[in-house]
């Protein structure tokens, strides 16, 4: 069946609620910035890695770099959310601000090729940081509104991170080449000090006396992520938990992406070409879920299939990247793959959102994430090992490529098709 579907007039009418807006404004802000320092990160690493004191294997760097975003995030998670049920979340916020501005600043000073590490190890520092800061924005979303609200609040800030996706990384193209990496580091560290004083104002309730303690062990131990894991299969879910590490090889194509900014558009800077085609990808990953509805439909077995579908469309796109002619046929083709990758990553959220309890979800969704993180970090090294080998960007697309269209019915066939609508409705969970 096909649910109604908001009018965007009713989804922007929830910026009305103050607390809310500042949120917002805080969001748009600092992921404009997030974007513009990705561009000017992986412009600085193609520089670093052609300079003729050392040329370093371009594929293993994106690949490196690729990971050192996903992994601290993953790690951090099941960590990060307890924190933010049991300190005050405004300041978690401000103080996440203030101080990955400090690190985006000392990005400014890596300049040589002997200075990679502290480049990746900077990144590492923000992205550990990060989770805390989300885990506090997402935990106080329902104070700041009305609950029969939260869809549209929540609707909002996905189509905000679709968009900012594509105009924070066309803009962190033009940045990096009128200003180079280190002026678009200053911006994202200027970006974080406006979200940090929009926040300063927000009104937030004092956090709940929580009924547990906090147990560092059981975040150690990864106890709760085995408790998910449970509890999610005992609903039949096991198969949509999957669905996001089926599509690992998204970690490859992103890889591709930047080593074909880098060197495949002649007269093109490497900070804009890459921008443009992360923009890209950020067209297509905020039109494939609504695309995706309207084809197939909402209820499970018709979300099943159109994961199955998105993994061929992906696929596809993909394939069809080593034909395109100029920048702008390769960025529709991009644009058209992540139709396929966004519709994968959303139906899965939702599928397994519908039927999870409410007091499983935050272990839920670091299960999930840390799947799909791991995922994708392996294929961003397959595929950039397979590029430094080959030195052909045909070649290193050819493995994930393949993989996706293969992925998508074996995923279907292996427990996609028994995900109907009695799966959503019914099930008896295993809470142990």
């Amino acid at each position: 069946m096909r649910g109604p579907i908001r009018a965007p007039a009713a989804v922007f009418s929830i910026l009305r609620f103050r607390g809310y807006r500042r949120l917002w404004l805080a969001q748009v802000v600092s992921q404009v910035g997030d974007w513009l320092n990705r561009m000017a990160v992986l412009s600085l690493i193609d520089r670093l890695s052609g300079t003729h004191e050392a040329v370093l294997a371009l594929g293993l760097l994106f690949a490196t770099e690729l990971a050192t975003r996903l992994a601290p995030t993953a790690l951090i998670a099941p960590l990060a959310g307890p924190i933010a049920d049991r300190l005050p979340r405004r300041l978690l916020m401000v103080a996440a601000d203030l101080i990955r501005a400090l690190v985006v600043l000392a990005l400014c000073l890596v300049d040589e090729p002997s200075e990679i590490g502290w480049l990746y190890g900077l990144v590492v520092v923000q992205m550990t940081i990060a989770p805390f800061f989300e885990a506090a924005r997402s935990a106080s979303v329902p104070n700041l509104v009305p609950l029969d609200r939260l869809t549209d609040a929540h609707a909002l800030s996905a189509a905000t991170w679709s968009t900012m996706l594509a105009v924070g990384s066309a803009l962190g193209g033009v940045a990096v080449t009128f200003v180079g990496a280190r002026g678009a580091f200053t911006l994202d560290a200027v970006t974080y000090l406006c979200s940090a004083l929009l926040l300063s104002g927000l009104r937030l309730p004092a956090p709940p006396d929580h009924p547990a303690p906090f147990a560092l062990m059981d975040v150690i131990g990864a106890r709760d992520l085995r408790r998910a894991w449970r509890h999610a299969r005992g609903l039949g879910l096991a198969p949509v938990l999957l669905a996001k590490a089926a599509w690992g090889m998204g970690g490859g194509f992103l890889v591709v992406l930047s080593i074909l900014g880098a060197k495949s558009f002649p007269g093109v800077s490497t900070g804009l070409a890459i921008g443009l085609l992360y923009a890209a990808r950020g067209v297509g990953t905020g039109l494939g879920p609504v695309l995706g509805r309207r084809l197939v439909g909402d209820d499970a077995r018709s979300m099943a299939r159109g994961i199955t579908l998105s993994f061929l469309v992906a696929a596809a796109g993909y394939a069809s990247l080593p034909f395109a002619q100029s920048l702008l046929a390769a960025c529709l083709a991009v644009g058209v793959a992540h139709l396929g990758g966004s519709t994968i990553w959303v139906f899965s959220t939702v599928l397994w959102q519908r039927r999870v309890e409410d007091v499983y979800r935050g272990r839920v969704h670091s299960l999930d994430f840390l799947l799909m993180t791991s995922s994708f970090a392996l294929w961003g090294f397959a595929t950039g090992v397979l590029y430094d080998r080959t030195a052909s960007i045909a070649v290193a697309l050819a493995l994930p490529c393949v993989a996706a269209s293969l992925a998508g019915p074996l995923w279907w066939w292996l427990g996609g098709r028994h995900l109907t609508d009695a799966t959503e409705a019914g099930g008896s969970p295993s809470t142990s």
